[in-house]
């Protein structure tokens, strides 16, 4: 493996880094309304079904555009899909600052969803291109980590700043940050070494078309077989996780009596632990040339946990263990990133925009309906039975989703990290998926 020259390297990590802190944001953004719950109810006198709806718009439209931006990437590029994306987001966030009404604020959290939708695949575009093939568990790893960076400070740390600025001029500050981020990514970011003068970096790159025609693209992804079990376990898995980052707040308020920034303080250990432990899985994924015994083991740790907060007191454990689990569940909730890794690795090098857009699209799809299932669950179970039954039934339902999770992911192509493509349409590749290693 040749060495990446200092002056390139410098460059490909700046660029890294500027679009980690955009995605920063982004997560920042989708787990916010937890915080400011109390906030929205008591200023527009938000029901539960309208703050279930306000929480999932986000994923509306990023669910819906994840196809379309996967396409963008490999087509027009990451450097204007990202600097659009961003300005979206900026102008989402101010609008939701300025709301007058539900309907402002559904707009703009939809708005914000659109922009969102644009950062992660075209990260995952410039790892591909800008760094080599046995560095992108490691990459998509600290990915993640940036990510969950701002879902921990969307929670006990926003709550701070909230209580201090109010919840609106927060949201006005974090969207003139946001803008001024967009305008640092069209300066800097460049979809290529070679639009910089630099040597390609990625030689699995080099004898493909670099513009793949759009149809071809995803009827080829659909039809590959492996994808699907990829897909399904994306859907179920991340679909869980998001319920439990929109409703872990609440629930630490409804059950234990705990005011917002005591809930904040407990759930903020969640996402933190979440990003340490994508970073480690990706940096061992790739040490070790293995995804899936990760993604399985990710998964029991969901199944476990959800079905001890439970059994456990009724659905009420000891605020000291309901806390320790909390932690530990963040610990499992980064399964999903190594996905990206197995559709890329399944499909050809250079639809790599368009393969990860597809495990992704049944991430949201997931965040998007998994969610409003379970709120309107909640909402009846709450009438019913009070808040403490109604959760335990929650997380009943997420141990018994996640052991689906974990059977059909027994099923999924063990790649090593190395692009199987090729060698899988040849017939050279016969691994059977019940393999671990």
């Amino acid at each position: 493996m040749l060495k990446v020259p200092k002056e390139v390297n410098r460059y490909r990590w700046f660029i890294f880094i500027l679009l980690l802190l955009t995605y920063f944001f982004v997560f920042f953004h989708r787990v916010s309304t937890s915080v400011v719950k109390g906030d929205l109810e008591a200023t527009f006198s938000l029901t539960t079904m309208q703050y279930t709806l306000l929480s999932g718009a986000y994923f509306y439209t990023y669910a819906i555009m994840q196809l379309p931006i996967g396409i963008l990437v490999d087509t027009i590029g990451a450097r204007k899909i990202t600097t659009l994306s961003c300005a979206l987001m900026a102008i989402g966030s101010i609008m939701f600052s300025v709301a007058g009404s539900f309907a402002v604020l559904f707009i703009a959290r939809l708005l914000v969803g659109l922009g969102a939708a644009g950062i992660f695949l075209p990260i995952l575009k410039i790892e591909v291109v800008w760094f080599r093939e046995e560095e992108f568990g490691k990459l998509t790893g600290l990915t993640g980590a940036a990510g969950n960076l701002g879902s921990a400070l969307a929670q006990g740390p926003l709550a701070l700043l909230v209580a201090w600025l109010s919840w609106r001029t927060s949201f006005l500050v974090i969207g003139i940050f946001t803008a001024c981020l967009a305008v640092a990514i069209y300066v800097f970011v460049r979809n290529r070494p070679e639009e910089k003068g630099f040597a390609p970096i990625n030689d699995v790159l080099s004898s493909v078309p670099e513009k793949p025609r759009t149809g071809k693209m995803l009827v080829d992804i659909l039809k590959n077989k492996y994808m699907w079990p990829i897909m399904i376990v994306n859907f179920l898995v991340v679909g869980v996780g998001f319920t439990i980052t929109s409703w872990l707040v609440p629930y630490f308020m409804d059950v234990y009596g705990l005011t917002a920034s005591q809930a904040g303080s407990i759930t903020f250990f969640y996402p933190i632990m979440t990003m340490l432990m994508s970073m480690a899985m990706g940096a061992l994924s790739d040490r070790l040339k293995r995804r899936k015994i990760i993604v399985l083991c990710m998964i029991a740790g969901v199944t476990l946990i959800t079905g001890l907060f439970a059994l456990i007191g009724g659905g009420r454990p000891p605020l000291t263990l309901a806390a320790v689990l909390t932690v530990a569940l963040g610990g499992c909730a980064g399964s999903g990133l190594q996905s990206y890794g197995m559709a890329k690795d399944l499909n050809r090098p250079a639809y790599s925009g368009m393969s990860t857009s597809v495990a992704n699209t049944a991430i949201f799809a997931g965040s998007s309906l998994v969610p409003l299932f379970f709120g309107s669950r909640i909402g009846k179970n709450v009438a019913a039975y009070g808040h403490q039954i109604a959760y335990q039934r929650m997380f009943g339902l997420f141990s018994l989703i996640s052991f689906i999770a974990f059977i059909i992911c027994l099923f999924v192509m063990e790649t090593n990290c190395t692009n199987r493509y090729e060698e899988i349409k040849s017939g050279l590749y016969k691994k059977s998926c019940l393999k671990i290693k």
